[in-house]
């Protein structure tokens, strides 16, 4: 079978170029910063070519972000405390996407491309194994390889960890969840939830803290990273998630 692996470009483009960055002291209290783009370039293909190898991989595809999303839309302070990028950052992914087919779609993000083709049962054929990091991605079924060993996540662990966010926000990103909530607090919630009704539960615990069931609802739609039934291919706009089923 064919194994694929859909590697986070966000967090290879800024790690690598953010390694790379050297200062230089002017004189005088001047300083600047600088940064060769041909080796972060040439870093990035071989830590892809590394992670191909070590994973067995057929083939690779990088996804990115660039620009506002529709998380920005439904709340603008989305990202907002983010730091600066490393300098050549929009280079790099130009280069990317161009020379190397990195896929970026306006609107979402890059965990959102790897999210819409894990679940995506025609765009690639064969075994799919996301790469990344990133914790958002343990709310994907699938395969994940995060911290030097590949995880399977059942559609029903990806669900429990996606209200887990949902519950306790995510200072990174800049959504603040419910007040109070901590991830302990949230699994005890869930765990605890009549029924094993996890969004009814998520919507009782934003109630008691004085807010609503509105209030949960935004709140679980930023920490949703999007599945292949959020994205309307044809239209190329975002479905925003709905509590009308526990996925």
């Amino acid at each position: 079978m064919v194994r694929t692996l859909l590697i986070d470009g966000d967090i290879l483009v800024v790690s690598t170029g953010a390694a790379l960055e050297k200062e230089i002291d002017w004189g005088e209290d001047e300083w600047t910063l600088t940064c060769d783009v041909g080796e972060v370039k040439a870093t990035i293909l071989a830590t892809i070519r590394r992670i191909e190898r070590d994973l067995d991989a057929d083939a690779s595809v990088i996804t990115l972000s660039k620009g506002l999303t529709f998380r920005h839309e439904i709340y603008p302070p989305y990202k907002a405390g983010r730091s600066r990028k490393p300098v050549g950052t929009n280079e790099v992914k130009r280069w990317l996407i161009e020379e190397h087919g990195a896929k970026m779609k306006p609107g979402i993000e890059a965990d959102d491309v790897m999210g819409i083709l894990a679940t995506n049962p025609r765009i690639i054929k064969g075994e799919k194994i996301i790469v990344s990091a990133d914790k958002d991605m343990l709310t994907i079924p699938g395969k994940l390889y995060r911290n030097g060993e590949i995880v399977e996540v059942t559609p029903e662990e990806a669900t429990y960890r996606r209200f887990v966010q949902t519950l306790t926000g995510d200072v990174t990103d800049g959504y603040p969840g419910c007040p109070g909530i901590g991830p302990k607090k949230a699994e005890a919630i869930l765990d605890g939830a009549p029924n094993g009704d996890l969004w009814a539960a998520v919507v009782a615990t934003y109630e008691k803290a004085g807010l609503t069931a509105e209030d949960a609802l935004l709140q679980a739609r930023l920490a949703r990273i999007l599945h292949n039934d959020d994205y309307d291919h044809a239209n190329k706009k975002v479905i925003l998630w709905t509590p009308d089923t526990t996925s």
